[in-house]
Formats: structure tokens, C-alpha cells, sequence
């Protein structure tokens, strides 16, 4: 990695501990702040935690890696809308295409398509592992932690790998993110 792309990393800073949610900033190198990670709730009622085994480690575990994967942490099937669009016209096996949430159920229903709910995915985003993401790191941060966003990116990339190669038939493509050499 150059010193260019350094300069431009994304980190994620969280400070606080104890029950009740944390913000998590999100901060160019330099430590200057430039939005908060999104709390994307699962689990958690309170929001996100870290430190500890639970619920709302488990919710920033989750928004974490959503927050690095950016758009490409949308469900490739239904492009985060929780629903497709099945050809009921179709003879063969339809396959699904994603949701248009600017038309109606009535319209595809005209068109002798059928609208239900995207049984590929988590609530609109891709299948993550976020509970081990939390097992992992999340659980094992102090009062204060700060990653990179290619630090999760790296992770999730071996994590998919690692998975690839228990199940020779896992064919999800792998998450987007650095492209390493041996050796890095």
C-alpha cells in the first residue's frame, strides 16, 4: 500500500464502554472525522456496544462490516430491497430478478410476474459473518478501538476463503476489497 492510499484509508473509532449504545466515527488517517458508521439494528435494542459477548456487539459487528462493504453490502438478489420478482411466464425454473420499489406488486402482477419476500438474504444486505467478526475482534476491544477499513475488508476476504475452501461448493462470490500479494 502506498502512502497515497494510506493518506486516504477509512477508519472507524469507538470510544466508551458499559451497557447503551456508542457511536462509532468514522475518520480519515489524520483522525478527522467525517460521519458516523449507521447503526443497522439485529440484534441490539440499545444500539452498538463492544467488549463484551452480546447483542450489541453483535449489532456493531454487523454495522461495521456493512459500513466497509459500502453498496456492495446489499444482497446481490434482491439489490437491498428484501423482495424479487419471480416470471411466473417462465416454463423453466424462474430465476429472480430484483424489486423495483418504484412499481407495484399490481403492476408486475399484469405483466404475469410475482413479487415475495428474498429468502437469499439478511433484511436486504448479503449473508455476513458478523457473529465471528464479533468473536473475533468486537468482543476483544477495550474502552476504545479504531480499524481500518481495509483491515475489515482483509478479514472478510479471509474469511470467505477460509469458507471456500471447507466447502468446495460455495460458489458466493467474495466480498470486494484489496487485492493482496502473497506475502502482504
Amino acid at each position: 500500500m502506498t502512502n497515497d492510499s494510506a493518506d486516504q484509508e477509512t477508519w472507524y473509532h469507538g470510544v466508551g464502554s458499559g451497557p447503551g449504545g456508542r457511536a462509532i466515527t468514522v475518520e480519515t488517517a489524520d483522525g478527522t472525522p467525517t460521519g458516523l458508521v449507521s447503526h443497522v439494528p439485529r440484534h441490539s435494542p440499545t444500539g452498538m456496544t463492544w467488549g463484551y459477548q452480546g447483542s450489541g456487539p453483535a449489532d456493531t459487528a454487523r454495522s461495521l462490516l456493512i459500513a466497509a462493504l459500502g453498496d456492495d453490502a446489499k444482497c446481490p438478489s434482491c439489490a437491498g430491497t428484501r423482495r424479487v420478482v419471480y416470471d411466473l411466464r417462465r416454463e423453466d425454473e424462474p430465476a429472480p430478478a430484483a424489486y423495483d420499489p418504484q412499481r407495484s406488486p399490481a403492476d408486475y402482477a399484469a405483466e404475469g410476474r410475482h413479487v415475495s419476500r428474498c429468502w437469499e438474504c439478511d433484511d436486504g444486505y448479503r449473508q455476513l459473518p458478523y457473529q465471528d467478526f464479533k468473536r473475533q475482534h468486537v468482543a476483544t476491544w477495550g474502552r476504545e478501538f479504531r480499524i481500518s477499513r481495509t483491515e475489515i475488508l482483509t478479514w472478510l476476504r479471509e474469511q470467505h476463503d477460509k469458507q471456500a475452501s471447507h466447502d468446495p461448493g460455495h460458489d458466493e462470490p467474495p466480498p470486494p476489497g484489496p487485492q493482496l500479494e502473497a506475502g502482504q
